[in-house]
């Protein structure tokens, strides 16, 4: 199950649904919602981006979905995450788990921080089911129940 916080580390604003966009322009909206979060600088977009570019479609995690981030650093300020789900699938290039369709952002001011992320997000993502649930939502409340539902 998923850790307690999980909820938490996602602030308001922090979650979208779209459609029609690429996967490369996706990651970057769900980068661009923890700036205006004040959670990440506003140049954290572009810094997710080049990882992105650089490393390719590592950060494909699972069938369906993407966990994008940069660094620990000045420009991350808190610790959080933003979710974007896409009406589509988008093509990450990611031959094992493409087509993605959730897209996490996340940003964490130190690397202890970023692994507790990670491994919280991680113990969600395993529940049996959360993924297809979380595609098939239509409301911020829908997604944010399902995170409830499914803490420790």
């Amino acid at each position: 199950m998923a850790s307690a916080s999980l909820n938490d580390y996602i602030p308001e604003g922090c979650i979208e649904f779209c459609a029609d966009e690429t996967f490369l322009q996706s990651a970057s909206r769900a980068a661009e919602l923890l700036s205006s979060a004040g959670a990440a600088s506003s140049t954290y977009s572009a810094e997710v981006l080049q990882i992105v570019n650089e490393r390719g479609p590592y950060m494909v995690v699972a069938p369906q979905v993407a966990i994008v981030h940069g660094r620990p650093s000045e420009h991350t300020f808190t610790t959080a995450a933003s979710l974007v789900i896409s009406s589509v699938d988008l093509l990450s290039g990611s031959e094992a788990n493409d087509p993605v369709r959730l897209i996490f952002a996340i940003s964490a001011t130190s690397n202890e921080r970023h692994l507790e992320m990670l491994q919280s997000l991680s113990n969600f993502l395993v529940v049996p089911g959360v993924i297809r649930e979380l595609q098939s939502c239509s409301t911020v409340s829908e997604v944010r129940q399902i995170i409830s539902n499914n803490l420790q």
